[in-house]
């Protein structure tokens, strides 16, 4: 069956804040939504080259230089541009500086294909660029007028391949049968980095065991993961207290298994016993998704 077909639509725009990239993976922040997508360009600065030899075309190699995504919307809000281009924002004033750096963010869409799958429901292409840097843009305005003329903010991005991978982007389409269906229901849940991603979200139960509170993950049937350490921050994403409700401080250790990894919390010495836990979904997996938030206020 041929799936040849032209784009007509892009919608769900999200961005994701990169919290850590190195040898071990690349770790997001929850993702964001930006309403309002007008257009998606992406210039991947592509070509080949070719090497000469014998009087004619000895050698042809493939070169990609730096990939550059212009991103059109209605508009963005004002605390989630700043946050994209390393801006502060204090009591409704955003304050730009010479010496601003914009964090690393991966960029999350999807395009609208025409026709339909095989099930009869729209196909889309979905996309995820992993690691890039916005410029601040162009602003400014033009006066009102006999007819309207609508102004949108324009942003571009430049990426960078991830460390452990090298991988720029990632895509799938919907209509493809090789693709899991969990991985198109929650692209939008974490960037897909990998192929093996799994958007599964993870649930968290809480246990005692010699004095000390144990975390223990579990995603799906058995599936393998791990959590990322960057996102596992006492008294931020996960929360001990104490009997009238004040943080209990200590430290964290990780271990399990591949199925069930856990977490276990110590107190300090000459700390308050613990009574209670609260598990946020900042705590992420190593595919960057957030659990399933937790209380568990009984673990006297």
């Amino acid at each position: 069956m041929a799936n040849e077909a032209p784009k007509i639509g892009l919608d769900k725009v999200y961005i994701a804040k990169v919290l850590s990239d190195d040898e071990n993976g690349i770790t997001y922040d929850t993702p964001i939504a930006l309403p309002g997508g007008v257009n998606a360009s992406v210039n991947p600065n592509s070509d080949v080259a070719t090497d000469y030899a014998d009087n004619g075309v000895f050698f042809v190699t493939n070169n990609r230089g730096n990939t550059e995504l212009t991103l059109e919307m209605i508009d963005i809000d004002a605390d989630t541009l700043a946050l994209m281009l390393g801006q502060t924002k204090t009591n409704g004033i955003t304050v730009e500086k010479p010496l601003d750096q914009s964090p690393y963010f991966a960029v999350m869409f999807r395009v609208w294909i025409a026709g339909t799958d095989a099930n009869g429901n729209n196909r889309y292409q979905y996309f995820c660029y992993a690691k890039g840097k916005f410029s601040v843009p162009e602003t400014g305005g033009t006066t009102k007028k006999e007819s309207i003329e609508f102004g949108h903010i324009n942003l571009t991005a430049q990426f960078a391949q991830t460390v452990a991978n090298g991988v720029i982007c990632t895509h799938a389409r919907s209509d493809d049968p090789d693709v899991s269906s969990s991985v198109i229901a929650n692209w939008f849940n974490a960037p897909v980095v990998t192929v093996a991603q799994n958007n599964n979200e993870v649930t968290v139960a809480a246990t005692v065991s010699s004095g000390k509170l144990v975390l223990t993950g579990s995603k799906g049937t058995g599936d393998e993961f791990t959590f990322a350490p960057s996102s596992a921050k006492l008294g931020e994403t996960i929360i001990v207290t104490d009997a009238s409700g004040n943080p209990v401080n200590g430290t964290l250790a990780f271990g399990g298994t591949a199925s069930a990894p856990t977490i276990t919390f110590t107190k300090a010495t000459g700390a308050n016993a613990f009574t209670a836990v609260t598990v946020t979904s900042g705590l992420k997996d190593n595919f960057g998704i957030g659990v399933t938030p937790m209380t568990d206020a009984d673990l006297a």
